[in-house]
């Protein structure tokens, strides 16, 4: 797949009409030399309200396989766009990252950043991290787009994962994850307006800076031993992580 470009220029930044927050995760810089590989890896928010024009353009920049991050009760608000099984579409694959875990729930009452957010993703919804990084490992040829609701928090922590695997440097990853926060400043212009400034709750706020997922793969290592080693705490195989780490950096082995 060859990157979208503006002016002759590379963009990682994808229109498929309505959603805000898309881009390709190609093009990113790998430690050692080298770039991310392009069309391998689309981050995005929700693609259910895709209009024709939009999802034919999904379609057209090659994506083989739909990656949905929400739950099942989000899903039957908000059925998905592909449902899989009809031709000349993506495949789809549901792989929810959080499921009820009571212990977690006072966590969720005390947040104070969105990198609060991440360390109870971490603790408690590890198995649904690496699913969602299996479903990408096993995914049939083509591009790969994964997504929650708003592709902030779900997608982002997916996301930091694959290209960590995949060696982009931190600082590399956590420049990205802040992208959102400058896509989401029109919707919350709006909500500002709509609401007022001091209605607004935590999760309408622009609150998803690089600093947050700087301290979220700091947190990652010192108490979770790393990515690799998470993952494989986890359930996620080896041969999983490298072909997750592949898709990014070569070619994909054949599924077996």
């Amino acid at each position: 797949m060859m990157p979208a470009t503006r002016a002759g220029v590379p963009s990682r930044d994808l229109d498929w009409e309505p959603c805000w927050n898309v881009r390709d995760l190609g093009g990113l810089p790998l430690s050692g030399g080298g770039e991310a590989r392009w069309g391998a890896l689309i981050r995005a928010d929700c693609l259910g309200k895709l209009t024709t024009a939009g999802r034919q353009a999904l379609i057209d920049y090659g994506v083989g396989t739909v990656i949905d991050l929400r739950s099942a009760d989000e899903l039957a608000i908000d059925p998905p766009a592909f449902p899989g099984g009809r031709a000349g579409e993506p495949a789809f694959r549901h792989a929810p990252l959080v499921t009820n875990d009571p212990a977690a729930n006072a966590r969720w009452m005390a947040l104070q950043t969105r990198a609060d957010v991440y360390r109870i993703f971490l603790d408690f919804y590890g198995r649904g991290l690496a699913g969602a990084l299996r479903a990408i490992a096993w995914a049939p040829p083509g591009g790969i787009v994964f997504h929650c609701l708003g592709g902030t928090d779900r997608t982002g922590l997916v996301a930091a994962l694959a290209l960590r695997l995949a060696g982009v440097p931190d600082e590399v990853i956590a420049a990205d994850y802040e992208m959102t926060l400058e896509r989401r400043r029109s919707i919350y212009a709006q909500l500002v307006e709509e609401k007022g400034e001091a209605n607004l709750g935590f999760w309408d706020k622009l609150n998803m800076t690089a600093d947050n997922m700087l301290a979220t793969l700091a947190y990652l290592d010192a108490q979770h031993g790393g990515e690799r080693a998470y993952l494989r705490a986890n359930g996620l195989a080896d041969g999983d992580i490298e072909r997750v780490r592949a898709r990014l950096r070569g070619n994909v082995a054949p599924l077996r």
